[in-house]
């Protein structure tokens, strides 16, 4: 029997669907919203702040067209809580429509197909998972495609091999923007039981120049790209879990440097029947070369220990401690937290 092919084929939806509310449903056309609101008190090299963690609301408008075809969408925004600052700003925002045998396509502002693969680690609350070229160039990763993807089309679709499992295919592509080339790629994600393994590439080439939001110049035929390997066991917060995820990558990290990169994230946690979850991360990232500007190659790396707890059904409160463990060993940070889920 086959499975939700929006559950299955779409992994970063699961945690927000997790949480979401219905407002409306006649059976046919259905309205749910979700997101959160979030403060933490943090401190970064000594910096003591009260920052708001991204909080955002989403609304997802979905409907049954009948003979095995669904409609799905969601408008997503990120919101400033705790200032004057810039007040909203797009996460995600997409239609798509699915058929329990042909697939999904879906278009628009959406998770890429890497993430697909990457979004195993991705689990920190307040010093979030940004070693694996998801979040390039220090934003949203939209202009790459590697995190919420700009302008990008999708198909996806989930095939069953019964006991054995089901296997999950995914491609993504974005037409020519800005001194990008088209760029493409995919994703394979087997999960069978408690184990999930996947694989991805995702990336292009520079057409004529690029600057990246950061200022660095890219030249003509230069490749902004990254591959990705993950291996996942168990469900987050529901006793054991652990995984880990490896990419190498071109390009995509011009904050911190440009040129070729590798980079690891782990995560191993244990959620609790009282509703605690513990969890410690290990993650890197490093140049291949030396890089000019430093005169060295670049090595950052980190150790992160935690702790979430749920206060009731939609009030959570966590705890981190980031150890710095490469050549910005001095940064180590801590940051606790108050989150509503919406």
């Amino acid at each position: 029997m086959k499975k939700s092919l929006i559950a299955v084929a779409v992994p970063a939806l699961l945690a927000a669907q997790a949480q979401a509310v219905e407002l409306y449903n006649d059976g046919v056309n259905s309205v749910t919203m979700g997101g959160h609101l979030t403060v933490q008190l943090d401190d970064k090299s000594g910096d003591t702040k009260i920052n708001d963690n991204m909080p955002r609301i989403n609304f997802s408008f979905d409907r049954d067209m009948g003979n095995g075809y669904k409609v799905d969408s969601r408008i997503e925004s990120q919101f400033n809580m705790v200032n004057g600052g810039e007040s909203f700003k797009t996460r995600l925002g997409y239609i798509g429509i699915s058929h329990d045998d042909y697939g999904r396509i879906s278009v628009g502002k959406q998770w890429s197909v890497y993430y697909d693969v990457a979004v195993v680690t991705d689990y920190a609350y307040a010093f979030w998972a940004d070693h694996l070229g998801v979040y390039s160039y220090g934003v949203d990763g939209g202009e790459t495609g590697m995190g919420r993807a700009d302008q990008a089309l999708q198909y996806h679709n989930t095939f069953s091999l019964g006991n054995a499992g089901d296997l999950t295919l995914g491609l993504q592509w974005q037409g020519a923007e800005g001194g990008l080339d088209d760029r493409f790629g995919g994703s394979l994600v087997y999960k069978v039981g408690q184990v999930s393994l996947g694989a991805g590439y995702y990336g292009g080439d520079v057409d004529g120049s690029f600057t990246t939001p950061n200022g660095v110049e890219l030249e003509d035929g230069d490749s902004i790209d990254g591959t990705i390997v993950s291996a996942s066991y168990g469900t987050w917060g529901k006793g054991l879990y652990a995984a880990a995820a490896y990419m190498q990558g071109d390009n995509q990290e011009d904050y911190r440097f440009t040129g070729e990169s590798e980079g690891l994230e782990s995560v191993l946690s244990y959620g609790f029947e009282n509703n605690a979850t513990v969890y410690t991360m290990h993650r890197f990232i490093k140049s291949k070369d030396e890089i000019a500007q430093l005169g060295r190659k670049y090595n950052e790396a980190d150790i992160l220990v935690g702790a979430a707890y749920m206060l009731s059904s939609n009030v959570e409160t966590y705890g981190e401690y980031r150890f710095s463990t490469g050549d910005d060993y001095d940064d180590n940070a801590f940051a606790i937290g108050l989150r509503i889920y919406l």
